[in-house]
């Protein structure tokens, strides 16, 4: 196959299928296939700069990002800066960085001079328009969410700030200038902006390198695959680890106090999509539905225009978006057709809707879980909402179940 500049997602998809199978081959260094997979990469990386443009990065962030990359402390900043005081300074945003120090941190943390200088005409204007106070500060270190040294004599907006600032990669733009579709709650938009912070920094730690996403790899049939492995006790495991081979991180970290938050999908900023699930409730039903929820949004809905979706229960949610991937999740498990023509749904019997699983090899808490929904009578068939425990399954330690 001759190689040419990529132009499109379905050229940059069969590429980088060759790159992977000649990485496999392990080619002898000199040889035609070695040179090609050379080839390949630099087209693969080319398409990857214009296919994934960021804004340019916060130059403390991008210090922070790199100390916490590279497992280095506040102490090891003081000594390339020159002083504990100096780096405690330009952490908290009180001293500039003078050109010495640029140098010194460029040359010791190879942090791009052009990242450390920023914009010139840019103020530190990120934060502007942000309320500090608001964050749930004690929630989150009791959680253990901030880096236990860089967070040092540190407080409020110091604090939080340092924890976004881990959420940077390369030019990543500040996630709060982000939109989060899905929040329209004022008073719980600063909990769940930590939320969303936490799941892409975990995420981080649980991707394969090797891995990359491609664009219309979720396929509906793909999606009609995972919907059966409900029936196993370790499906949720499992539907994890064939997500990661896909290129897609599954984090499960629980929602925090005031929210009602149930998932989101985002997009990273190299471009890997990011799921988190909060598992409010421990039933088979809910992580089953609220997972193939988000996954529809990764297959439609993701782009750099809208790069997450937050979905939280009892909200008003209009967005055409979201009323498309609650009808298109319940049709991955029960499609229309069969669902209006069965005896489940007409008799509302528990051995209707076994009889139903069965024929579709999915968990019956999926089928017992819609009539409840469809009907809004949670009373029914409640004895299918206890077979299994999804906590359990991912040993998370069990908070009250909402009711």
């Amino acid at each position: 196959m001759e190689l040419r500049v990529i132009r499109n997602e379905l050229q940059y998809a069969e590429l980088l299928e060759q790159a992977k199978e000649l990485a496999f081959s392990d080619p002898m260094p000199g040889s035609g296939d070695a040179e090609r997979l050379a080839v390949i990469s630099v087209l693969l990386e080319k398409f990857e700069e214009t296919r994934f443009k960021f804004e340019a990065p916060d130059p403390i962030e991008a210090i922070v990002y790199r100390l916490a990359e590279l497992g280095m402390k506040q102490k090891d900043l003081a000594r390339i800066v020159g002083s504990p005081s100096r780096a405690s300074e330009v952490l908290a945003r009180k001293r500039k960085l003078t050109i010495e120090m640029i140098r010194a941190i460029h040359e010791q943390l190879r942090i791009p001079a052009e990242v450390l200088i920023g914009h010139p005409n840019q103020e530190d204007s990120e934060g502007a328009d942000v309320d500090w106070k608001k964050f749930p500060v004690k929630e989150m270190q009791e959680r253990g969410w901030f880096d236990v040294d860089l967070a040092e004599g540190k407080g409020g907006e110091q604090l939080i700030r340092s924890f976004f600032a881990r959420t940077a990669i390369q030019s990543a733009p500040v996630l709060l200038r982000k939109t989060l579709t899905g929040v329209t709650k004022e008073e719980n938009k600063y909990a769940i902006y930590a939320w969303v912070a936490r799941v892409l920094i975990r995420a981080r730690d649980q991707k394969k390198t090797e891995v990359r996403y491609v664009p219309g790899s979720i396929t509906d049939e793909f999606l009609k695959q995972l919907a059966k492995l409900s029936r196993s006790v370790d499906g949720p495991k499992i539907a994890a680890e064939f997500l990661a081979m896909k290129g897609v991180v599954l984090v499960i970290e629980p929602h925090l106090p005031k929210t009602k938050l149930d998932g989101a999908a985002m997009l990273d900023q190299d471009g890997t999509p990011v799921i988190g699930l909060t598992l409010r409730y421990s039933r088979v039903d809910y992580f089953w539905f609220t997972l193939m929820h988000e996954l529809i949004h990764v297959q439609r809905h993701l782009t750099r225009q809208s790069p997450a979706f937050v979905d939280e229960d009892d909200l008003d949610n209009e967005d055409e978006r979201e009323a498309e991937a609650n009808f298109l999740a319940a049709e991955a498990f029960i499609p229309r057709h069969i669902w209006q023509a069965s005896e489940a749904l007409k008799t509302k019997r528990g051995e209707a809707v076994v009889k139903l699983a069965d024929s579709l090899m999915i968990h019956p808490s999926i089928v017992a879980g819609r009539i409840q929904r469809e009907t809004n009578n949670y009373k029914i068939l409640k004895e299918f909402g206890a077979r299994q425990n999804i906590k359990k399954v991912f040993e998370i330690s069990p908070l009250e179940d909402e009711e």
